[in-house]
């Protein structure tokens, strides 16, 4: 047994470099919190929670509180070599904080890279060693689209994320205008947030050319999936579900329900790794694809998201850019992206990320 010899919880509140606009929401700040673990064989791991209510379903304040009056006595209980163990009674302990949760597991796996000297894709069965990534386009006005999407482009992304869902002829139109100015290259997402309504989604989607858009994510409500389904049934654009699932078994309801061809996975929902495995393994073998996904994070949880997916079989997209807009961050390394590419460090141990507090 490992023991842990010390855990806290340090809540940071990051500036975003630029803010941005989504259907329902503006966001000008990302409240993290970082969990560092020492432990009695001379080691340190990090995890980070970035909860958001709308999203992961706690409040940054729920989240803290979880980790300082459940979560960080549990670890200070568990062996630092065990960390399935942990997921299971973290998951008991605080059922209503997953971002919490993946936060303290997280620093348990980045401890486990760490001590077998390898990056942690490598521990858990990597399979590839890269993903694209995109990078969001916040909704705006037309001419500040396509200025951020020029300079996203000229920075070597390849892939596009657009927020969409507040006006869908709007939408339309700057998704055409994207297009008009970037040419075919560019493959262009977008993101609905729940924002539409079921008929705003058909008019949005039956107004697009065939292959304008790679996938609509989340078009309608979390909790209508048979609204989901029914896009998936009448368009061959791909839908592809975010709030909608959250764990394993949100994962089975959504493929008993036929609701969406593809699943985006974040830590910050399932409660962490063990638990985005899970979801992976439902949906992969129902015949779903999925994306890693990220909300705005510290490179720590990047870098936990990225190396889970490099791992993951049926994870082939990634939207993994979180961590640029950040203005303060605490953490350096982890990550690096080339050419529209996210690599983790593969000459840093565990996450390979370098924290200071």
């Amino acid at each position: 047994m490992i023991r842990i010899l010390g855990a806290e919880a340090i809540p940071i509140a990051f500036r975003l470099t630029e803010g941005y606009r989504i259907a329902g929401h503006t966001y000008t700040t990302a409240d993290n919190i970082i969990v560092k673990v020492d432990t009695s064989d001379g080691r340190t791991g990090f995890g980070c929670a970035a909860p958001a209510a709308e999203v992961t379903g706690e409040t940054a304040a729920a989240a803290l509180s979880a980790l300082q009056d459940r979560l960080v006595p549990l670890l200070r209980e568990s062996d630092a070599a065990d960390p399935a163990g942990f997921t299971g009674r973290a998951r008991d302990a605080a059922p209503g904080a997953p971002a919490a949760r993946a936060a303290a597991e997280m620093a348990l796996y980045d401890l486990a890279g760490r001590r077998a000297r390898v990056p942690l894709a490598r521990l858990l069965g990597m399979r590839r060693d890269r993903l694209p990534t995109s990078i969001t386009l916040g909704i705006d006005d037309e001419a500040s689209t396509l200025e951020r999407a020029r300079r996203f482009r000229d920075q070597g992304f390849r892939i596009l994320k657009v927020k969409v869902g507040e006006d869908w002829e709007q939408d339309v139109k700057t998704l055409r205008a994207l297009r008009q100015a970037l040419g075919p290259a560019i493959i262009l997402r977008a993101d609905g947030n729940q924002g539409y309504g079921l008929e705003q989604a058909r008019r949005f989607l039956a107004a697009l050319r065939p292959g304008e858009i790679e996938l609509l994510e989340q078009p309608t409500a979390a909790d209508d999936l048979e609204g989901m389904r029914a896009l998936a049934d009448e368009f061959d654009t791909p839908i592809m579900a975010d709030e909608s699932v959250h764990d394993a078994r949100d994962a089975t309801r959504l493929v008993e329900a036929r609701a969406a061809d593809l699943v985006n996975i974040k830590l910050m929902k399932s409660g962490g790794i063990g638990e985005a495995m899970e979801i992976g393994r439902r949906t992969g073998s129902a015949g779903l694809g999925a994306m890693i996904g990220c909300m705005d994070e510290s490179r720590i949880g990047i870098a936990a998201a990225l190396h889970f997916a490099l791992a993951a079989p049926n994870v082939e997209r990634a939207d993994l850019d979180g961590h640029l807009d950040l203005a303060d961050d605490v953490a350096r390394g982890g990550v690096r992206i080339e050419a529209g590419d996210i690599l983790p460090l593969f000459d840093e141990d565990g996450l390979g990320v370098r924290v200071r507090l």
